[in-house]
């Protein structure tokens, strides 16, 4: 239905559990992010309205930062789509590296993080040693961004743009080879890293996210506090599949059900390349209003931001199925690091 359904190659972990031979239009707004507060507010604000057929697929409904029951919205539980691909990779060997691996709070082109990545860097410098950090796509475009990294003598890579559908598989083996996955706020690459049995670390100077400031910061620490003291992995372990919704996954046939993928219907595409472009730019531009409560980050951005990068918001071809020897790729290494 919308963009954000492909991002991060979580349609692609869909479909190949799904048993498809590509990947297809969904019928409904997949979560593509761990988050700590309802989805519905958080990824799918846009769309306080939804076509008929249409659902609402969430991650889990055992998560702590949102209680399903009291959603404003009907939510269906189908899990991560990280947990798919962890599965389907379960049998693929991934060496252990003694450097940790470090996912920084990024920038969006609507949302502006405020900390200080060089004494971030420095520490860990310090704690961990030469680290490799993966830096998101709208940080690995800026020289001056990398540099911050490169100075401490860490490793920059990418796990590749956010419509690249080996993304999800380049985070997955980056979580399973590191000695510890460090983060400067409990984030989406923690979770997973947690759930893999990789020890984390959360550190460094506090973070504010854009309009919401750092009330994102103070909630991961009341909320998940075994994620910011001393604890054994193995707690981590559990909380993060319940975040992820482990006991949510779905056999292939119901999933492809919950998806709409066990028919053929032109609403999903009509949605995709019309529908949804249209109610986003309306809530974007203020012409549709977003639910009561909805977290927006960026909400005070100009909305002339929106239309600065009008393809990075805009429908293209779906992404391709990923080859079985594509699952595990390695992350990407920018051209220069300088």
């Amino acid at each position: 239905m919308d963009i954000q359904n492909h991002y991060y190659g979580h349609s692609a972990a869909l479909a190949l559990h799904a048993g498809l031979p590509s990947i297809r239009h969904i019928d409904g707004l997949v979560q593509h992010g761990w988050t700590v507060y309802s989805p519905s507010l958080v990824h799918f604000a846009d769309f306080a309205r939804l076509p008929r057929t249409a659902r609402r697929l969430v991650w889990s409904h055992a998560a702590r930062g949102w209680d399903a029951a009291r959603d404003p919205f009907p939510t269906t539980a189908i899990g991560a789509p990280f947990l798919y691909l962890s599965a389907l990779t379960a049998g693929s060997r991934v060496e252990r590296s003694d450097r940790a691996v470090v996912f920084p709070v990024h920038d969006t082109r609507l949302v502006k993080i405020g900390g200080d990545d060089q004494a971030f860097a420095r520490e860990l410098a310090g704690r961990e040693g030469p680290s490799v950090i993966c830096l998101h796509p709208e940080d690995l475009d800026q020289p001056e961004k990398r540099r911050v990294w490169t100075q401490f003598g860490h490793t920059v890579v990418s796990a590749g743009s956010r419509r690249d559908p080996l993304f999800l598989g380049r985070v997955l083996k980056l979580v399973r080879s590191s000695r510890r996955v460090v983060s400067n706020l409990l984030s989406t690459a923690v979770v997973y890293a947690a759930a893999e049995g990789t020890d984390t670390a959360i550190y460094g100077p506090e973070v504010s996210l854009g309009d919401l400031g750092s009330e994102v910061a103070q909630r991961t620490r009341a909320l998940w506090p075994e994620f910011h003291e001393a604890v054994a992995a193995g707690i981590r372990q559990r909380i993060a599949l319940a975040e992820l919704g482990q006991s949510h996954l779905l056999e292939p046939a119901a999933l492809r059900e919950a998806l709409g993928w066990d028919h053929h219907s032109p609403g999903p595409l009509l949605n995709y390349w019309a529908g949804a472009p249209v109610r986003k730019a309306g809530a974007v531009l203020g012409l549709v209003q977003r639910p009561a409560g909805a977290q927006d980050a960026g909400s005070s951005a100009d909305p002339l931001a929106f239309l600065r990068h009008p393809m990075s918001h805009l429908p293209g071809r779906l992404p391709a199925l990923p080859r079985g020897d594509e699952l595990l790729a390695d992350p990407l290494v920018p051209a220069t690091s300088s």
